[in-house]
């Protein structure tokens, strides 16, 4: 069945083997599709899983992700992700671009797990730079610079069973941090 062969011809093939036109036409430009399957089994996304919207999903991302590097090739590179290393990275540096503003928002939510904080911390190093620790010589405000809050506030970096409350505030990103976790600013934030 085709919208492009209406008639039903019969065409000699190289191999001197008479098949229908349609036939002879989809062998000839197979070639693609073939290869897009190749490229998408050696760098894939793809998870074992039992759902077939999962499967469709990671199919779909696999071959997208193809797509993309190849656009992206064309455009701004002269040279084709042909090597399997090139477009790893591709795909790395696209999950990470997709990934990051999301992180970036969640990062800011207060009272994370300090697990899920330095996971998060560790994905952005490569993305932008990290706050380092503070210095020893960085001398503390004096008590009228520190902004306070007229109610004490449960510290934003203590774990929870602590309870240590403070009416101090992180000069940079405004959360109550206690004397432990401050210096002029959070711990967090660095300077």
């Amino acid at each position: 069945m085709s919208s492009m062969h209406s008639d039903s011809a019969i065409v000699v093939n190289k191999h001197n083997k008479e098949m229908p036109e349609v036939v002879s036409y989809y062998n000839s430009t197979k070639g693609g599709v073939d290869t897009m399957d190749l490229m998408a089994h050696t760098v894939s996304s793809k998870r074992q899983t039992k759902r077939w919207p999962m499967f469709m999903f990671y199919n779909i991302l696999d071959i997208g992700s193809i797509a993309a590097s190849i656009v992206y090739s064309t455009k701004y590179l002269t040279e084709q992700f042909s090597k399997t290393d090139k477009r790893r990275e591709f795909q790395l540096s696209i999950s990470k671009d997709l990934v990051m503003p999301g992180i970036e928002r969640r990062r800011k939510t207060p009272r994370l797990p300090k697990q899920l904080t330095c996971a998060m911390d560790l994905l952005r190093v490569g993305y932008e730079p990290l706050a380092a620790d503070p210095p020893e010589s960085v001398q503390p405000l004096s008590a009228s610079a520190i902004p306070r809050a007229s109610k004490r506030l449960r510290c934003a970096r203590c774990p929870g069973r602590l309870d240590r409350k403070t009416s101090v505030f992180c000069s940079k990103c405004k959360v109550p941090v206690c004397k432990e976790h401050s210096v002029v600013v959070c711990s967090v934030c660095g300077i």
